[in-house]
C-alpha cells in the first residue's frame, strides 16, 4: 500500500508540475506569445520526460525491494520437492504464503521456476511442470492474480548450479 501512495503521490507532482509548465504568461506580442509556447511546449516535454523517468526509477526500486524480500524468505525456507514429487510440504506452504506478503498490493509480476530429474525425460517434465502448477495454486490461493504468475519448468537441467528439487521466484519486468 505504501509502493501504490508513493506512486501515486509522485504522479499527483509531476501532474502539478506539467500543469504549471502549461500556464504562460500572455502578451500582446504574438512574437512573445509563440516564443513562450515554445518554451512551454519545451519545458512540459522536459517535465514529462523527468516524471517518466522518475516513475520508472521508483518501479525499478520497487521491484527491487520486492525481490530482495522473496530471496530473503526463500534463503530462509526454500522451496523443496521430494524426488519425484511434486507436493508441498508445509513449510513449503508456510514459504508461499511469507512470499505473498511482498506481493500484495501491488501488481508485481513474477516468475516461477521449477526443476525436476527423472531417466525419462516426458516423466521429468511433467513433474517440473506439477511443482510450478501447485506453487502458482497456493500463491493464488494467497490473494496473488493468476496472471501476474508466470510458471517456467525445465527437465533435467543440465546447469550444475541448479538444484532439480528446489523452486526459485523472480520478479519479471511487465
Amino acid at each position: 500500500m505504501k509502493l501504490a501512495n508513493g506512486i501515486c503521490g509522485i504522479a499527483a507532482i509531476a501532474a502539478v508540475l506539467i500543469t504549471t509548465a502549461a500556464c504562460s504568461n500572455d502578451d500582446d506580442s504574438a512574437a512573445i506569445t509563440a516564443t513562450s509556447t515554445v518554451q512551454g511546449d519545451a519545458a512540459r516535454s522536459s517535465i514529462a520526460a523527468t516524471a517518466s523517468a522518475a516513475m520508472s526509477s521508483v518501479r525499478d526500486t520497487a521491484q527491487q525491494t520486492i525481490q530482495d524480500a522473496i530471496n530473503a524468505i526463500l534463503s530462509a525456507a526454500p522451496i523443496t520437492f521430494d524426488a519425484g514429487s511434486s507436493d508441498l510440504g508445509s513449510i513449503d506452504t508456510a514459504t508461499l504464503k511469507a512470499v505473498a506478503i511482498p506481493l500484495r498490493g501491488n501488481d508485481t509480476a513474477i516468475t516461477i521456476m521449477t526443476y525436476a530429474e527423472d531417466s525419462n525425460p516426458d516423466t521429468a517434465e511433467s513433474l517440473a511442470d506439477a511443482r510450478g502448477a501447485n506453487i502458482a495454486a497456493a500463491l493464488e490461493a494467497e490473494g496473488i492474480d493468476k496472471s501476474r504468475i508466470t510458471v517456467q519448468s525445465d527437465a533435467n537441467p543440465t546447469d550444475p548450479e541448479v538444484r532439480a528439487d528446489e523452486a526459485t521466484i523472480s520478479v519479471t519486468d511487465d
